[in-house]
């Protein structure tokens, strides 16, 4: 049963203050939270309406509770989610491994876009990813929903640029995306380094700009009127790249 208080609580995480109080969010409709099974993630509570599990029979594992239709549409902060919907604790991820690939997303702000690269990264394989401290937060609903599930194994470290730049060795080199610099497959087959994907609106931030790194351009065709590449749509083009060679 889905009671109007747990509906009213499901509904609040919508806020990020909530969240942060409940160190909690929301995942929304079938598929995505049958993408809880089997991870790391202690889940609060999860409600499912009886067709979900005809369709899903697996979400059984997540001893979900039955709920109607009715009452997970009004927990639900989606226009169309009658299946499922689930309270899941937060965890987060402080240590950087240097010795594989990554990318370093600086001021990322749309969470569709952070959501996409969550959701391309896994893809691709890119193990690791680094958020700037202006990032759009990850447990954002839009985030998570736009991540199609791929938040359950790729959770970003988020570190500011100064405190990541003093922690980086020197033998991990950066690439950093920028209009003008060396073609974008300099970076196919690379075992190890971090990609700066800049923010939508801003590019990279000047401290970037600041210190040596190699930097990396994604050629436009002649006479493109495009200002720029969407970044999640650039961070794609990066990762096809990386796993070349």
């Amino acid at each position: 049963m889905l009671s109007k208080n747990k509906i009213k609580f499901i509904k609040s995480l919508q806020q990020k203050k909530n969240r942060s109080e409940f160190n909690a969010f929301v995942v929304e409709g079938r598929k995505s939270v049958l993408s809880l099974l089997n991870s790391a993630f202690k889940i609060k509570e999860i409600y499912c309406s009886e067709a979900a599990l005809k369709k899903s029979p697996d979400l059984n594992a997540l001893n979900p509770v039955i709920a109607d239709e009715s009452s997970i549409e009004k927990a639900s902060g989606l226009k169309f989610n009658k299946e499922a919907i689930a309270v899941v604790y937060q965890k987060k991820h402080y240590g950087i491994e240097w010795d594989k690939p990554m990318l370093y997303l600086d001021e990322v702000s749309d969470p569709g876009n952070l959501g996409t690269i969550i959701r391309t990264a896994e893809w691709f394989g890119i193990e690791q990813i680094v958020c700037s401290e202006g990032c759009v937060e990850l447990y954002n609903p839009k985030v998570i929903q736009s991540t199609m599930g791929a938040f359950s194994s790729r959770i970003p470290v988020v570190k500011g640029v100064e405190s990541f730049l003093e922690e980086k060795p020197e033998s991990i080199n950066v690439y950093v995306t920028h209009f003008k610099g060396e073609p974008v497959k300099i970076v196919s087959g690379i075992q190890k380094g971090v990609i700066v994907m800049g923010s939508e609106s801003h590019g990279v931030s000047g401290l970037w700009e600041s210190t040596e790194h190699t930097k990396i351009t994604i050629a436009a065709a002649p006479g493109s009127k495009a200002e720029s590449l969407n970044v999640a749509v650039a961070t794609s083009i990066v990762c096809f790249q990386i796993k070349q060679g």
